[in-house]
This record gives C-alpha cells, sequence and structure tokens, in this order.
C-alpha cells in the first residue's frame, strides 16, 4: 500500500477524533461518524473500546497537510 491509500478520503473529522482517542479522551464524533472512520480501517471497536490501528496511526505520525 503506497502512502497516498492511506490518505485517501482522509477529512480533517476523521483526523481530530484519532487525535482526540489518541490523547487519552473520548471521540466527539456520532456513532455513524466513527463507523465510517472505521470501515476505512484507521479504528478498531473491541468491547466498546475505540483501537487505533496501525494504519490509523501513520495518519497521526505524518507531517501536517493541507485537507482543505
Amino acid at each position: 500500500m503506497g502512502r497516498d491509500a492511506v490518505l485517501e478520503g482522509v477529512r480533517p473529522l476523521d483526523i481530530e477524533q484519532l487525535r482526540l482517542l489518541a490523547a487519552g479522551q473520548s471521540a466527539t464524533a456520532s456513532a455513524q461518524q466513527l463507523a465510517r472512520i472505521e470501515a476505512k480501517g484507521w479504528l478498531e471497536t473491541v468491547g466498546g473500546i475505540h483501537l487505533i490501528t496501525l494504519t490509523g496511526r501513520t495518519l497521526l505520525e505524518r507531517p501536517p497537510f493541507n485537507l482543505g
């Protein structure tokens, strides 16, 4: 998978929610929005606990980029 494949369909809200979860805070997105992030493979939910996947971590560790 190329680096562009990870970024496909990234929205600012996606990054914001992943950052909140990585910081140990609760996500503010709706269940539907979180399900969309999960469907992209950036998040897994196990027993009601949100876990950021390796692909999701890749998004967080990249240098900032313009999503506009």
